[in-house]
């Protein structure tokens, strides 16, 4: 009897799988312990449940197919004429061909699927080849992707949630940082779009009508109850925190007069406050002035301009604060 089930394995060898053969071995064994017990009625019963067993559970262990994933692809547009150039010599409206590469350094982009859930990150320097087009391979579904472009040192904090993943600065102060959030559907084709970055900063350009002293080394800008973090899902701001940034003096600005100096704030929702100082070399203070109630609003500078140098005994006087008009319509100038 063994002979003859060995004789027909061989036969059906080239039909049945590996893992087939493997049951139909174990039903040939259970036989011949059959044959020897003489138990005719129940090990062919337990053989038989044995082999279904055994077999179902090789199928259930098949690999599944794969899903079919399809390209995304991104390009980040031209920017629209009339957004200004923030630096700190020039308000010039950017001229249309103008890309991203002119105004960030970095890119972050970061996908989520209808659940919330993070997909894919990737991040692109400035200095590669494609900056500003994403390339992605998506299965079919509904995504929201937040693009995040920052000039200098920045980052996005990688949250597994996109209601908690945000955008802040690495060195203490706010840059020139550009935002967009996209939803879209993968269904049955590849998808390609083109993507327009707003700018969600604004400006504080100080411009200093006294003669910046010769013993004068920095110029220190402290912006009180700016935003530490911008909410890509949201677009809000967690504010309350001061950014800092210093303005090494060279030597054409020492001795000079209506020397500007610009620093960028993300808190576009509520009043800062802005501490002007200027220190010597061993970092003593030579002068200081403070100007409360500084509204800021995205994509347009705020302009501050007075004297910084002379008396300190009322450092709150002396400057005047209106929102650069070449932007867009002003808000009504804030004096004080």
């Amino acid at each position: 009897m063994v002979e003859k089930h060995r004789r027909f394995l061989i036969s059906i060898n080239s039909f049945f799988t590996e893992k087939t053969l493997s049951c139909l071995f174990i039903f040939l064994f259970l036989q011949s312990l059959n044959c020897k017990l003489q138990m005719k009625k129940v090990l062919p019963i337990l053989s038989l449940a044995f082999i279904l067993f055994a077999c179902k559970k090789s199928n259930n262990e098949e690999a599944k197919p794969e899903v079919k994933k399809y390209n995304v692809t991104f390009q980040s547009s031209e920017f629209a004429q009339g957004i200004s150039i923030l630096n700190k010599n020039s308000a010039a409206p950017a001229a249309i061909g103008d890309t991203l590469k002119n105004y960030s350094d970095n890119l972050y982009y970061y996908v989520y699927n209808s659940a919330g859930s993070l997909v894919n990150t990737i991040t692109q320097s400035a200095t590669a080849a494609n900056y500003g087009t994403i390339s992605d391979k998506l299965a079919a579904g509904s995504y929201t992707v937040y693009f995040t472009a920052m000039k200098g040192s920045g980052g996005v904090i990688n949250s597994n949630e996109s209601s908690t993943v945000a955008c802040y600065p690495n060195n203490g102060y706010w840059n020139d940082t550009f935002y967009k959030k996209v939803t879209f559907t993968v269904a049955s084709a590849d998808v390609n779009q083109t993507v327009r970055l707003d700018r969600v900063v604004g400006g504080a350009e100080v411009t200093l009508t006294d003669v910046i002293p010769s013993n004068a080394y920095k110029i220190t800008i402290l912006v009180q109850n700016d935003a530490n973090t911008i909410r890509l899902a949201t677009g809000g701001w967690e504010v309350g925190v001061t950014k800092t940034k210093d303005f090494i003096l060279t030597a054409e600005d020492k001795g000079q007069k209506n020397r500007t100096f610009l620093t960028h704030i993300a808190n576009t929702s509520a009043p800062v406050v802005l501490n002007i100082r200027c220190y010597d070399s061993n970092n003593g203070l030579l002068a200081e002035k403070i100007v409360s109630n500084v509204n800021v609003y995205k994509n347009k500078k705020t302009l501050l301009s007075g004297n910084l140098f002379g008396t300190t005994a009322n450092p709150s006087a002396g400057f005047v604060v209106f929102v650069n008009p070449t932007w867009d319509t002003p808000s009504t100038p804030v004096n004080f």
